[in-house]
């Protein structure tokens, strides 16, 4: 393949990527291009690859970070020539890449300035940098701008990011992708009434925003200790050994590690009755992002909680399908929790409400944006 020349679009991810990414790469080889991924494999165990999702050439680099380090730094020359060497090598003039994180931005566009192709950058999440105060927030927006003019087309998954961000640094189109599940995944998912004696709360997704899962641990506890009847699932990649040491109940609490999507995610929704989505309140990403769980609780009529005083609140709201709670308050969840079975609840509102909201609508809208960010220069 090295050569040839022939891919209309290449992708570029770093860490293993995120299911609603990979589904950009399917649709656009399912569409009729020629699909190039590749993915900066940093081992993190947090993520693993939706083999399902993967019909297209990929290519796998290992290197040696995690996050943000010196190693880091060191390797940018090397990245730098390996990323030139295969885009130069295999991408069609004219075509398109696909960077899905801010520094993988930064070599697409030192790499443009040789070469010709389009820039779609993709945008799932803002780095604590990209809004942060000081001399190197600004720094970094600043160069962010500056590469921003070599960008043809940024591709959000949150209109958030375009009202409290972009549209302060960046003039050019931006395509709304929302992260809605693929119709490939979940067009055959069948809503199934639980047994709500025993409430189990899901926390599904990487295992990340300790404090508000510290704040579910203490809730549900205390709830069982007063005669309700809680449990909590946790299914995602991440370090749960801290958890697991605040947990007392330990009957009451069950861990599942890291998992495929595609092939798990029905199982392990069928598994709970409500989703916990508090993530951290006071973090600029969080309070503007629209996750997925969102949209999986329409699909899968599951009512969920979310942390109060962000978009996605505001959302859950409008939509009448769950409730928030101050993200780090144990007695306000405890409140919240309580009400689950009484008459007229904000729980039972949101089953009903749920039930009323199509998947369809859900499925074709994903489909026009996929369009649009992918097919439509």
């Amino acid at each position: 393949m090295k050569g040839s020349k022939d891919f209309d679009i290449v992708f570029l991810y770093s860490g293993n990527p995120l299911p609603a990414m990979l589904d950009m790469a399917y649709y656009a080889h399912n569409s009729g291009l020629k699909v190039g991924t590749i993915i900066l494999e940093r081992g993190r165990g947090d993520l693993i690859l939706d083999s399902s999702l993967v019909n297209y050439e990929l290519k796998v680099i290992n290197v040696n970070y995690k996050s943000v380090s010196l190693s880091r730094f060191m390797s940018v020359p090397l990245m730098y020539a390996k990323l030139n060497s295969y885009i130069k090598n295999n991408l069609k003039r004219g075509g398109i890449v696909i960077p899905g994180s801010y520094d993988l931005l930064v070599y697409i566009y030192l790499i443009k300035l040789t070469s010709n192709f389009f820039i779609y950058y993709q945008v799932r999440d803002l780095h604590a940098l990209q809004f942060g105060k000081g001399i190197l927030p600004s720094i970094i927006r600043r160069f962010e701008k500056l590469m921003l003019k070599k960008v043809d087309k940024i591709l959000v998954s949150s209109t958030g990011f375009i009202d409290h961000y972009f549209k302060k640094i960046y003039n050019g189109n931006i395509v709304l992708i929302e992260n809605i599940p693929s119709r490939e995944v979940w067009g055959n998912f069948k809503f199934t009434k639980s047994n709500l004696f025993t409430i189990r709360i899901g926390f599904i997704g990487i295992i990340r925003y300790k404090e508000s899962l510290f704040q579910l641990i203490e809730a549900v506890e205390e709830l069982n200790i007063q005669g309700y009847s809680f449990e909590v699932f946790f299914a995602g990649g991440g370090d749960t050994s801290d958890l697991k040491q605040k947990i007392k109940q330990k009957e009451k609490f069950i861990f599942q590690g890291a998992y495929e999507y595609a092939k798990e995610i029905i199982e392990l929704y069928n598994k709970i009755d409500l989703i916990y989505s508090v993530y951290d309140g006071n973090d600029f990403n969080c309070k503007v992002a629209m996750p997925n769980k969102f949209y999986e609780s329409i699909i899968t009529k599951k009512p969920i909680l979310v942390a109060s005083n962000t978009f996605l609140a505001s959302k859950v709201e409008e939509y009448g399908i769950g409730a928030n709670v101050i993200s780090g308050d144990k007695c306000i969840l405890v409140e919240k929790l309580k009400q689950i079975n009484q008459e007229n609840s904000w729980f039972k509102n949101a089953q009903s409400n749920l039930l009323k909201l199509e998947s369809e609508d859900l499925f074709k809208s994903y489909e026009i944006s996929l369009k649009e960010a992918i097919l439509i220069k």
